[in-house]
């Protein structure tokens, strides 16, 4: 929590000074890097959303000036909120939870790529892996009479992503990007036989970072 504080404040205090620069160019590619936050809806009955902390990547070749190609990367790291929210949802006996969640999407970047501030906005599809989430979902189904698993610890699903965010340029090529903001969508496909159990998650996403430019002008 103190990481993330710190580095929310230190985006602030650079997006300050970036008030009187205006980059006009747009260059063919962007690399970012940053913190990511995701909060969590598993699609569990009786289990409410999770905080997970992480980070990753971003790279976009920008194909026309308003177009790009985006390939995004993140990773994030399953705490012990998940095992807390199991005991607290009255699961019977002692369940174990840790792991992590990864996302690899693709798809395209628009994006304003000029003035002192530079919305954008993304629509990504690809994949998510979890070594925790099966084992989340098989641990619940062993308490719970009738319930098949034929889930591994690790499992793989479909994700996709839409969003938007802003990026505030600091000098010809780096950008500080205080807000970006996505409806991730996942899709675990395993077959618990559990009442109102949802193999889709509709979490929300937050990151901040730095984006750099280069490649030279379009």
């Amino acid at each position: 929590m103190r990481t993330r504080n710190w580095i929310c404040a230190s985006l602030m205090v650079l997006s300050l000074s970036t008030v009187s620069y205006s980059q006009d160019e747009t260059q063919k590619m962007e690399l970012t890097g940053g913190y990511s936050y995701v909060n969590f809806h598993p699609g569990i009955p009786k289990i409410t959303s999770q905080n997970l902390n992480g980070g990753g990547i971003s790279f976009v070749y920008n194909v026309v000036h308003y177009v790009g190609l985006k390939a995004d990367f993140e990773a994030y790291a399953l705490g012990t909120g998940w095992s807390k929210a199991l005991q607290n949802a009255g699961y019977p006996g002692t369940i174990s939870v840790s792991g992590n969640v990864f996302t690899y999407l693709f798809g395209a970047d628009f994006k304003k790529p000029e003035g002192r501030f530079q919305p954008f906005g993304e629509v990504l599809v690809g994949a998510s892996h979890s070594n925790g989430y099966g084992t989340l979902l098989k641990q619940i189904c062993v308490s719970v009479s009738g319930c098949v698993s034929t889930t591994s610890s690790s499992n793989n699903g479909f994700a996709m992503e839409f969003g938007g965010g802003l990026d505030i340029p600091v000098s010809e090529h780096v950008q500080i990007r205080p807000v970006e903001a996505d409806f991730l969508l996942t899709h675990y496909g395993s077959n618990l036989g559990l009442n109102g159990y949802s193999a889709y998650q509709k979490n929300f996403k937050y990151f901040a970072g730095i984006n750099f430019t280069f490649g030279g002008s379009i």
